[in-house]
C-alpha cells in the first residue's frame, strides 16, 4: 500500500497513527538492520531482539518523534546506541559474574562440569536480572571503575561529579548486586 512512498512520507503517516506505515518502514528496514547489529554481537536472536527494541520504541513514541536528517540514518543510530546499551548491560554482568568466580570456593574443575555449568548458568541468569535492575547512574559509575579501570578522579571527571558521588555509586552498585546475589557470595 505504501511501498511507493518515501521514509519521510512514511514517517510523517506514522505521526498521524497510520499504522501500515509504520509496516512499511520496519519491513522495509528490518533485515538491513537484524545485519548490522549481527555484525557486532554475532546472535541472530539478539540482534533481532535488539531491532525490535528500537520499533516497540519508534511506536510507542510515533505522535512525538522528531527526526532531524533521514528515517535511515535515525533508526541506524537509534540501533547502534541500543546494541552499545546491551552490550555495555552484558559487560557489567560478566565482569560482576567474573568478580562472583573468583571469590567463590567453589572449584572449577572437570571432574564436576556439570555441577560447574549449573552453577554458572545459573549464575548468569540472576547478573542479567540484577544488572537490569541497577539505576543507570550507578551502572555506569561501575563500568567505568570495574570494566574501563578508570581511577574514582577520572570517573568524577569524565561524569562532572564529585569523587563522592563516585565512591557512592560504586559502593551503591556493588551493595546492590551482592544483596540481590547473597546466594552465590
Amino acid at each position: 500500500m505504501y511501498k511507493g512512498y518515501s521514509d519521510e512520507e512514511l514517517v510523517e503517516l506514522l505521526k498521524q497513527g497510520k499504522d501500515k506505515a509504520f509496516d512499511e518502514l520496519y519491513f522495509r528496514y528490518r533485515d538491513l538492520l537484524v545485519r548490522f547489529v549481527y555484525l557486532r554481537m554475532k546472535s541472530v536472536p539478539v540482534s533481532e531482539e535488539i531491532v525490535q527494541e528500537v520499533f516497540t520504541t519508534i511506536w510507542e513514541r510515533r505522535k512525538t518523534i522528531v527526526i532531524q536528517k533521514s528515517f535511515a540514518a535515525y533508526i541506524y543510530t537509534s540501533v547502534r546506541y541500543t546494541t552499545l546499551d546491551h552490550i555495555k548491560s552484558h559487560t557489567v554482568t560478566d565482569q560482576y559474574i567474573q568478580e562472583v568466580l573468583d571469590r567463590n570456593p567453589v572449584s572449577f574443575n572437570s571432574h564436576n562440569a556439570t555441577e560447574d555449568s549449573i552453577y554458572y548458568d545459573e549464575l548468569q541468569i540472576a547478573v542479567d536480572k540484577v544488572a537490569a535492575l541497577l539505576p543507570k547512574k550507578s551502572k555506569e559509575v561501575f563500568i567505568l571503575s570495574r570494566i574501563k579501570h578508570y581511577s574514582n578522579k577520572e570517573i568524577a571527571d569524565e561524569l562532572n561529579v564529585s569523587i563522592d558521588t563516585v565512591k557512592y555509586h560504586i559502593t551503591y552498585a556493588l551493595k546492590f548486586m551482592r544483596t540481590y546475589l547473597g546466594e552465590f557470595n
